[in-house]
């Protein structure tokens, strides 16, 4: 592996899980996932349901010649019908949800996702530690990248995914 060091990240058995445990888990707790899993889950869905090795090396230049660094393919995640609806849904979310006002890039139509989850500190969920996020693919039909953007504990007086993160992602993307 390319990360030798890299989280497995948690993600429990549905079938473990009971009604509670389960609805936490559709809103994003009870999961941990490093933002490299984020960014490669959100290319899966850009990618049409494949996920894709994750790589740090695009390219090998030696005596002037470029080497492409060749895709790798791990699995069908997500049926390509299955992506394409989650791409509609990520779109939305841009246009008309919680990223609609600070994720939005020119020229461009983005599907993402923002993200708000209170931090675990000392085996409770906290009332002021976040980690917030934005993750999303551009442009979301014929996607070139995908980038996720994370934020551990904001300061600023705001601790929402779209109004700290989504801004971060939007002058990323849009250089």
């Amino acid at each position: 592996s390319e990360f030798p060091g890299e989280s497995p990240g948690i993600v429990w058995n549905p079938s473990k899980l009971n009604d509670s445990a389960l609805a936490s888990v559709s809103m994003g707790y009870q999961v941990g996932v490093t933002p490299l899993q984020m960014v490669a889950a959100t290319a899966a869905v850009a990618n049409g349901g494949r996920l894709m090795k994750p790589r740090i090396v695009g390219a090998i230049v030696r005596d002037g010649v470029r080497t492409a660094t060749e895709p790798i393919e791990v699995r069908r995640a997500i049926s390509a019908r299955t992506a394409s609806e989650l791409t509609t849904i990520m779109e939305d979310v841009v246009t008309r949800g919680t990223g609609r006002n600070f994720t939005q890039v020119e020229g461009f139509t983005v599907a993402g996702k923002t993200g708000t989850a209170q931090k675990l500190v000392n085996g409770a969920y906290s009332h002021s530690e976040f980690n917030v996020s934005f993750t999303a693919f551009v442009p979301s039909r014929k996607p070139v990248f995908a980038i996720t953007v994370v934020v551990d504990t904001p300061r600023n007086g705001f601790y929402y995914g779209a109004s700290v993160a989504g801004p971060i992602f939007q002058k990323i993307a849009d250089t």
